[in-house]
């Protein structure tokens, strides 16, 4: 199963939410940007894919969410 991992980082003077390489969100508060990763989560989730968040912090620690996985579909 493909698995997605969302990053969200303090850069360029604002929190990025970052898929591989690419930006796809940039936010004025740590918050605002861990909500649009959860969003993003989701919506993989809906879709099929199992994703993670990880939140690089300031002082160059990381915090790392547990898998999002898609919902279970009934038969």
């Amino acid at each position: 199963m493909d698995s997605e991992e969302i990053v969200v980082r303090f850069q360029d003077n604002i929190w990025q939410v970052r898929l591989g390489n690419r930006l796809l969100s940039g936010q004025p508060t740590q918050a605002a940007a861990l909500s649009v990763a959860q969003a993003i989560a989701h919506a993989a989730a809906d879709r099929g894919s199992r994703s993670r968040i990880l939140i690089c912090d300031l002082d160059g620690s990381s915090i790392e969410f547990s898998v999002i996985e898609p919902a279970k579909r009934r038969a």
